[in-house]
């Protein structure tokens, strides 16, 4: 039964609510049919059944009025990342430049994702999302292997399925908004309901996203080899480590004690590119990552894992890096204009930050 219901919220997403509903209202319909000739059974239900039609009503409301998430990032150009479109093109065969849009974040990480409206009848949009740390750290090598990794879970349909999910656990956890647990008696029917459902549908969104992650690493092996895909999933988790080690977690510990805004993320990658990708630091960040203990609740699967599914029983040898792949995937002015960009985004949330706690 479990099993069904996820192969359903998998394909309809939050629409997957909708038979409920339907449950609801048919529920109604009888109770109000039955009103005339069992009238005192009908009263004595009453609570049970307006109870649960309120709650379907609620899931709807969340249902309708879930808002569509805005993304943080910046929208870029073919003018402006002709490098990057071409590679998408590339590596994705059905690739259609009406349907996809490319964005930059601040994210050492690269995505995508899926949008399909109303129920996916006017087709769907998809957008990948790249990391201007993982641009400017990593070379075009391990930065075209990670699109193909992304392109694998566009075409393998992974987009569809885990957005569904998430979109399903998003409209569920919405109810909860209109019909507060805390105030009212269908909220808290509803976390009731919902509260089990919801533990079960994080762990089943956890494995499938691991398991895709895996498949994902195959299909961008089959685009560009093996020895490249590995040499991209080495680069990240070392390069990861060492630009938390070097900039994020200082600059976390600077911004608690600052009086002014400190020097801005971007700024700090720039400086010390050399430090962070120094061999045998990174050397030692990737060896790290082979026994590292796994968080339970993270959506990739182990790094040593990854490695293994792609033939690899260690870290294999990834080289020099090579220049940086915005010097190649980007406009020659756009580095350097987005990152000032998001630097003085950050800026000015640092400062107010900075601020309130002063």
């Amino acid at each position: 039964m479990r099993r069904l219901a996820l192969t359903i919220i998998l394909r309809l997403g939050r629409y997957a609510v909708l038979p409920v509903v339907a449950l609801a209202c048919v529920m109604l319909a009888v109770w109000l049919m039955a009103m005339d000739r069992y009238t005192v059974a009908t009263l004595a239900t009453a609570p049970i059944v307006f109870s649960i039609f309120t709650a379907a009503v609620a899931v709807a409301i969340g249902l309708l009025l879930l808002p569509t998430p805005k993304h943080r990032s910046f929208e870029a150009s073919v003018e402006t990342a002709p490098g990057l479109w071409a590679a998408w093109k590339e590596l994705d065969h059905g690739f259609v430049r009406s349907n996809r849009s490319l964005r930059i974040d601040t994210n050492f990480n690269a995505s995508i994702s899926e949008v399909s409206r109303y129920a996916g009848l006017f087709g769907r949009q998809i957008t990948m999302i790249v990391g201007l740390p993982l641009l400017i750290i990593l070379d075009e090598r391990a930065v075209r292997a990670v699109i193909a990794h992304e392109v694998a879970h566009a075409r393998l349909r992974h987009t569809s399925g885990s957005i569904n999910l998430s979109d399903f656990i998003a409209a569920s956890e919405n109810v909860l908004f209109y019909a507060d647990p805390d105030h009212t008696i269908t909220g808290r029917i509803a976390r009731a309901l919902l509260r089990s459902m919801l533990e079960w549908l994080d762990r089943e969104y956890r494995t499938l996203s691991r398991e895709n992650e895996l498949y994902a690493d195959l299909g961008a092996a089959e685009q560009v080899g093996r020895a490249e895909m590995a040499r991209a999933l080495v680069l990240m988790e070392a390069c990861g480590t060492r630009l938390t080690d070097l900039i994020y977690a200082p600059l976390e510990k600077e911004v608690l004690g600052a009086i002014h805004a400190p020097r801005p993320p971007f700024e700090r990658v720039l400086n010390q590119l050399g430090d962070i990708r120094a061999p045998e630091p990174m050397t030692a960040a990737a060896v790290a990552g082979l026994t590292r203990e796994h968080d339970p609740d993270a959506t990739h699967p182990p790094f040593a894992k990854r490695l293994a599914n792609l033939g690899y029983t260690g870290v294999p040898d990834i080289g020099d890096i090579e220049t940086s792949a915005v010097e190649q995937l980007l406009s020659p002015d756009a580095a350097k204009d987005i990152a000032a960009r998001f630097d003085d985004e950050w800026r000015k949330k640092a400062q107010a930050w900075v601020t309130v706690g002063w």
